[in-house]
């Protein structure tokens, strides 16, 4: 019989799971392939926010909430950043986005850098929609401001309720300088005085972290001297 493998004709039904340890110590479900092959599934969490949508400042530094790794072997990490100014970053660069690892439980002095992404530090343009933005709603009518392009990842900088409210979209039809259509309808309604701002950016990395103790993101906004961002960041992790 090979590894892995059942003995064919044989049943024991017992109205109960059976459970099997898998490597990192946690027992999960066993399941049975068509060819025989026991299975132990593996466990992904469902999102766990590690950074609200934040206001952050110019020439400010912040970190992100720790995940615990322990048990888990790897980790997806979601970053959303937004620029609420048109105000560009100059030669210092964009905002840079470290996302951090520490090989024991607890203290200060050893986290290390496992990825970064860097910002776009160009000047972004900026736009007012015409009236109230209701959730669902794909087509949005500019009052004022610069019209978008093709494919842009846009922000909803709201100040109100910026935690729960802030939301990024992208632009799939540009209808001269008056209007344009997003991919996807509104998760939150907007007022017509929530900026709206190009130039935003997604970005996503899945980190083998088997042999780690805990993660966090530092976003490094010490470059914009002027310029406030607007940064969420998630996790996805498996066991």
């Amino acid at each position: 019989m090979a590894a892995g493998q059942g003995n064919k004709d044989q049943i024991l039904q017992t109205g109960r799971l059976a459970y099997g340890k898998a490597s990192d110590g946690h027992f999960y479900p066993i399941t049975v392939d068509a060819d025989g092959n026991i299975q132990i599934p593996s466990n992904e969490t469902i999102q766990t926010e590690l950074l609200a949508s934040s206001a952050i400042a110019a020439s400010v530094m912040v970190k992100s909430s720790e995940l615990s790794l322990l048990g888990v072997k790897q980790a997806t990490f979601f970053i959303d950043h937004g620029r609420t100014t048109e105000v560009a970053f100059g030669a210092l660069g964009g905002t840079n986005y470290l996302i951090q690892a520490s090989e024991k439980a607890a203290g200060n002095d050893t986290w290390r850098t496992l990825a970064t992404f860097v910002a776009n530090s160009a000047a972004c343009s900026t736009a007012l929609s015409s009236g109230a933005v209701t959730a669902a709603q794909t087509s949005i009518v500019i009052l004022s401001g610069t019209a978008f392009v093709v494919n842009d990842l846009i922000m909803w900088a709201n100040t109100a309720a910026p935690s729960s409210s802030t939301e990024w979209a992208r632009v799939v039809t540009v209808t001269g300088t008056a209007s344009f259509t997003i991919l996807d309808g509104m998760t939150n309604a907007q007022g017509s005085t929530v900026v709206i701002t190009n130039k935003a950016e997604h970005f996503v990395v899945t980190v083998d972290v088997g042999s780690l103790t805990r993660a966090r993101v530092v976003v490094n906004n010490t470059a914009g001297t002027t310029a406030i961002i607007r940064s969420r960041i998630a996790a996805i992790t498996e066991s």
